[in-house]
């Protein structure tokens, strides 16, 4: 019997993950992306083409519930196996009159950041929540060896053409940090980062440890003038284990 749809309305993109190959479609590559309303509060969807949706847009999707993922608010976009295509029937990008994509401005976009960054690392993990939203005392960050690297041999593909998922990637950017609220875990945290930024930098160049050690300063990590908060979420497999969604930086100017 196929899951009914439905559709999550007046939702805000906090974040994409990296690609992952989508099994059900030879050769496809989806992200998964955190989105937020203060009505449905956090919810994940998944698998998103490139190119449908940026962060801070404003969206309408028509999702289902996944049979084999427990999470808390966690959907799939409903058909997208048969609709890889035309998914614009199943995600709708909110638009103004002049036909214009409609996103948070930059206030806003801080003002709602401000207004959930509340959490702490145990107070996500304790009561099983999918994601949330914390603001570090400290943070550093550092690049592991990816001991599932599943590409050998990069060196001999064309990097302006390359497709790679994030397991191919033979660096994982990684983050220590401390909460700013109260938190019983061990500190500092540490948790790989998933953004798809960070892939994004890393593949012009991903076997070079130097180039991929950059993304920091992309981040902004440990730069004076600037305000982070950290969007984390739960693994499918281990939920009880925490990644990074999304390093989110504002300059103290913007704010």
């Amino acid at each position: 019997m196929e899951e009914q749809s439905f559709w999550l309305k007046d939702m805000i993109v906090l974040g994409h993950g990296a690609p992952n190959e989508v099994r059900k479609i030879k050769g496809a590559q989806g992200r998964c992306a955190c989105i937020w309303s203060e009505k449905t509060g956090y919810c994940r969807i998944n698998p998103i083409p490139h190119g449908y949706l940026y962060d801070w847009e404003i969206i309408d999707v028509e999702v289902r519930k996944p049979s084999n993922d427990g999470r808390e608010n966690t959907f799939i976009i409903y058909n997208y196996e048969n609709d890889w295509s035309k998914m614009y029937l199943h995600i709708k990008v909110h638009k103004d009159e002049k036909g214009n994509r409609m996103k948070l401005g930059r206030k806003d976009a801080v003002a709602l950041i401000r207004k959930l960054a509340t959490d702490s690392f145990s107070k996500v993990r304790d009561v099983k929540r999918s994601f949330g939203i914390i603001k570090p005392s400290r943070i550093s960050g550092f690049l592991e060896k990816n001991l599932d690297n599943s590409v050998q041999q990069t060196t001999l593909f064309d990097f302006d053409n390359l497709v790679m998922n994030q397991k191919d990637y033979k660096w994982i950017p990684c983050i220590h940090y401390t909460c700013s609220e109260p938190c019983i875990s061990k500190h500092p945290h540490k948790s790989k980062i998933v953004e798809w930024g960070c892939y994004q930098w890393m593949i012009k160049d991903p076997n070079n440890e130097a180039h991929c050690k950059k993304v920091f300063d992309n981040l902004r990590i440990n730069q004076e003038g600037w305000e982070h908060y950290l969007l984390i979420g739960n693994i499918r497999t281990y939920p009880k284990t925490y990644i990074i969604v999304k390093v989110i930086r504002f300059k103290n100017k913007e704010i």
